[in-house]
């Protein structure tokens, strides 16, 4: 309901804060399927070859953890009996391996941790994420706010796309406010978020102390839908592209 009295949002590169939600859908799209090694595999990754760098701001730690406790991706085993463990895949900014199958580790010369699951029996077991998260910083979010000058506060959000061999992604937005001196104001709808994944993620300038996961469902590959989770803190992000009607 207070959407309809809201704001067609603005269109142009914004200094924006993105809530758990969107956090959550930027850390599973656009960044931890280009995570998956088949896809490295395949030569449709933009994190091929980069084990070692720097792919994100030296404050963002990447996890995919299925033995976190009642989550929508959590398991005890993969469907290659592998037993399951913390993915740590980008600590403090430097990329640290990706998600394997039996397969694929044998091919990257890694260990399997168990990230290879199928929808059912008629299935083969393929690699798929689990709880994918940015680990909390230090941050608060009236920190954040009180240190953005001008830009977008931007919450709530259900879909993402990535391109994941060019590394783009866009993520839905479902509501937004402007942020003047550290306040929020203007209330806007019909927002969305795109970009270059490294790009976002070396911009981003603040990693908050909340983190929450508000994404629960399923995710579709080769086929098969498979239970995730995904979430985060609240994050900064400058020179965002944001899509709007005005």
């Amino acid at each position: 309901m207070a959407l309809l009295s809201a704001k067609r949002a603005p269109a142009g590169k914004f200094d924006v804060i993105i809530d758990p939600i969107i956090c959550g859908l930027l850390v599973h799209e656009a960044f931890g399927h280009n995570c998956e090694a088949d896809a490295v595999w395949a030569g449709e990754s933009i994190l091929d070859g980069k084990v070692g760098q720097q792919v994100a701001y030296e404050d963002v730690t990447i996890i995919d953890d299925p033995t976190l406790p009642k989550l929508n991706g959590s398991f005890a085993y993969d469907h290659e009996g592998v037993p399951a463990q913390e993915h740590r895949l980008v600590e403090n900014g430097i990329l640290q391996g990706f998600l394997h199958s039996l397969e694929t580790a044998a091919r990257f010369e890694a260990q399997p941790q168990g990230s290879a699951r199928a929808q059912s029996h008629d299935f083969p077991p393929i690699v798929r994420m689990s709880n994918t998260f940015i680990a909390p910083g230090k941050c608060s979010f009236d920190e954040m706010l009180a240190d953005t000058k001008r830009g977008l506060y931007l919450t709530g959000g259900n879909w993402g796309y990535v391109f994941t061999a060019r590394g783009q992604f866009t993520c839905n937005v479902e509501e937004a406010y402007a942020i003047e001196n550290g306040q929020l104001g203007q209330h806007y709808r019909n927002v969305s978020i795109s970009g270059l994944t490294l790009e976002a993620l070396q911009n981003v300038t603040a990693v908050g102390n909340d983190l929450k996961f508000e994404l629960g469902g399923m995710c579709g590959k080769g086929g098969q839908s498979m239970p995730v989770d995904a979430g985060g803190p609240h994050v900064c992000i400058r020179d965002v592209v944001v899509g709007g009607q005005e």
